[in-house]
């Protein structure tokens, strides 16, 4: 994206990074996922953040082409740019709502979680005579964070079948360990208790759909609880909420019953290539000195881009099948790579691969979670959140659409 000012000029400014995201790859993940859930199961994408980095409208219109007509983002800011974009499914707020936020989110048929009494008396006071809002109501079995105890959610009941301006149309909750099979198991249990206690309670006359499970619980085939029939006669629907697995990345060690695949790519611009004498210094703090005459490239890729500094030494980028090692510490903009054992004819002019995964030779985003010290998690989040993005496979709007 340009400013109206560069646009208004001859030329626009070039990117010194690029993301290329996979969709195509994006939804054979979706297809391997639903594949391993339970019949009658279905999916809740989990696209906020970004879509983990990877880019919420064209992921949004990915989950939609595959008929998925809902997707689950943090807050309203997320729900009001999926609503701009023109994605009409529903839109789960995992992190609820502030008050003032009450009147965005009936007006653009947002699906609020709602976790906290404050958020209920909120809801009591709204004014709004509108037709009754959906909500989804979450139950804290044990992570601490978000969420009702259980001991506690026959009340909350009680005060939110008071509000007619509401209805309860899903329960949840979310485990704290959910590749710890004991712990989850702990946990659903204390989650299924709490449903069970005020299953007949008229406020979840309407509800429709449980859901509790995030990559690790899928992996572990924690989707389902056992239910008796809910007293409406209506079969209570079961979602699954995969984040990381969607994108390709496992929790956990690799399960080949849902055999997913990354989608992220990352390549960065060769801003220079130095010729640099046996005994010179590469980067901050002289921590590397040359032992030969080398050839060393400058890529457009550091820190503030979200490339891990604890990688400064570790990393390297991929040319012509071979690996460059990074060099130095990772700069704020910048990484420098040994070029040396890689002919100058088969040197790109312009781009160098830092992520491919389809490059069994390539870092990976597990690796670089690895060296950094951190989880997949954050590196998708922040790595190249200022770069380019361009998507491949099914069509995108825009070939650039950050967020």
């Amino acid at each position: 994206m340009t400013s109206s000012l560069c646009s208004s000029r001859v030329g626009y400014p070039l990117h010194r990074s690029r993301v290329i995201i996979d969709l195509d790859g994006l939804l054979e993940n979706v297809r391997a996922i639903r594949k391993a859930l339970p019949s009658g199961a279905d999916l809740l994408p989990v696209i906020k953040s970004n879509a983990y980095g990877h880019g919420i409208l064209p992921v949004s219109r990915a989950m939609f082409q595959a008929g998925l007509s809902r997707v689950a983002v943090m807050g309203v800011d997320e729900g009001c740019l999926l609503r701009d974009s023109g994605f009409s499914g529903q839109i789960v707020l995992l992190g609820g709502f502030s008050p003032e936020e009450i009147p965005l989110c009936r007006s653009l048929l947002l699906t609020p979680v709602i976790h906290h009494i404050d958020q209920v008396a909120a809801l009591d006071l709204d004014p709004s005579s509108a037709p009754s809002m959906g909500i989804h109501v979450k139950i804290d079995s044990g992570m601490g964070r978000l969420g009702f105890l259980p001991q506690d959610f026959p009340a909350v009941l009680d005060r939110l079948g008071q509000i007619p301006s509401v209805r309860i149309e899903g329960l949840m909750t979310h485990f704290p360990d959910p590749e710890n099979r004991e712990d989850t198991a702990s946990c659903q249990k204390a989650f299924r208790t709490a449903i069970l206690s005020s299953f007949t309670h008229p406020a979840l006359s309407g509800l429709t759909v449980i859901h509790m499970a995030s990559s690790g619980a899928i992996l572990a085939g924690e989707v389902e609880i056992d239910l008796p029939l809910h007293p409406s006669g209506r079969k209570i629907a079961f979602w699954a909420r995969p984040g990381l697995l969607l994108y390709g990345h496992y929790p956990g060690v690799r399960d080949p019953r849902i055999p997913v695949r990354p989608v992220f790519g990352v390549d960065a611009r060769l801003l220079a290539v130095r010729a640099l004498p046996r005994g010179s210094s590469v980067s901050y703090g002289r921590t590397v000195t040359l032992s030969r005459d080398s050839r060393v490239g400058i890529l457009g890729m550091g820190y503030a881009d979200g490339l891990p500094r604890l990688l400064s030494g570790k990393g390297w980028a991929t040319v012509a099948g071979r690996r460059a090692p990074f060099l130095g510490r990772v700069c704020m903009d910048m990484v420098a790579v040994d070029l040396t054992d890689i002919p100058a004819e088969e040197l790109p002019s312009e781009w160098i691969s830092l992520i491919d995964p389809e490059n069994p030779l390539s870092l990976s985003v597990d690796r670089l979670a690895k060296e950094g010290g951190t989880i997949p998690y954050e590196v998708l989040c922040l790595l190249g959140h200022r770069s380019e993005r361009r998507y491949v496979g099914i069509p995108s709007q825009a070939p650039d659409e950050r967020v």
